[in-house]
């Protein structure tokens, strides 16, 4: 019988100065001349022994301290949220170790071949190394729930590589997570009757508990459609939407808002610019309807 894993408690030690060996680790860092990207690359290396691999007797993942072999943007956050996990902070060793287990890699041989960016354990999968940040930001002492949502966001584009086909249906879910929360926020401020669940007559105090329950009760079911391994990611990544779907669609507008002011139509330059553009008119699609919704059950008769 398989024993549960016990939660883990931080051990700093687990990061290491490979060069320096009993030395506590030292992030040294310096920015990438001559790219516009905010690109950065380690003077230092760091290591970090990880509990799974060193059971099965693997050697500890070491990074590279040169910049033609390993670069990194810090901790990939978007903007949006940086206001709930900063680019820095307690879990930065954790993300860089991160940044190297994940591709694309820099490095290459001779003959041409891709070669990792870290060195350590023979094969490291992209799951196992979404869980090898995970656990690091816990031996780095990154609080609980900081730590879950961070790593459920980094499982939502591994998901894609697991499965095309359930990682395409589990997006769709998080989409629907989205607007059924669109739907019960009118619903609570009685602009229509929208979702069984909050009800029509119901009191607001009551609305707002049902509301919260299948916050809950939705994510967990739409988590079967993910493929495995990701499962708990889609399940948290679906919880958070729910809750901060407000505070997220708020930060938004603020920040659009900003960016047009400051660079009007670069603000859609590539890369990604159809993505820009969709975003930017779904974003106003949504104002609108939001508008409409509200206007019209204002004006109602009765």
């Amino acid at each position: 019988m398989k024993m549960p894993k016990m939660p883990i408690q931080a051990e700093t030690h687990r990061f290491y100065d490979p060069d320096q060996p009993g030395n506590d680790i030292v992030v040294a860092l310096e920015r990438v001349p001559g790219t516009a990207a905010e690109e950065w690359f380690l003077t230092r290396r760091i290591a970090y022994r990880d509990r799974e691999f060193e059971e099965r007797g693997e050697p500890d993942i070491v990074v590279p301290r040169d910049k033609n072999d390993f670069r990194t943007d810090l901790t990939s956050v978007p903007q949006l949220m940086t206001w709930l996990v900063g680019r820095t902070g307690v879990h930065l060793p954790a993300a860089i170790v991160h940044d190297a287990l994940t591709e694309p890699f820099l490095g290459r041989d001779g003959e041409g071949k891709i070669l990792k960016d870290w060195t350590g354990p023979a094969e490291i999968s992209q799951l196992q190394a979404d869980r090898v940040f995970r656990d690091a930001m816990a031996d780095l002492g990154t609080p609980f729930i900081r730590r879950w949502l961070v790593w459920s966001a980094v499982s939502m584009p591994t998901a894609w590589t697991v499965s095309k086909v359930r990682a395409s249906l589990g997006y769709l879910g998080l989409l629907a997570i989205v607007v059924l929360g669109w739907f019960a926020t009118l619903d609570l401020f009685d602009k229509g009757a929208w979702l069984p669940w909050m009800g029509d007559d119901l009191p607001w105090g009551l609305e707002l508990v049902t509301g919260f329950g299948m916050a809950i009760v939705i994510p967990v079911v739409l988590a079967v459609v993910w493929p495995k391994g990701t499962r708990k990611a889609g399940m948290i990544t679906g919880m958070a939407l729910a809750a901060l779907v407000h505070v997220t669609a708020a930060v938004a507008a603020v920040s659009f808002a900003y960016q047009f002011a400051e660079y009007r139509l670069k603000v859609f330059a590539p890369p990604k610019r159809w993505l820009k553009l969709l975003l930017t008119a779904l974003g106003i699609a949504a104002v609108v309807f939001t508008y409409w919704m509200v206007r019209r059950y204002d004006t109602a008769p009765g």
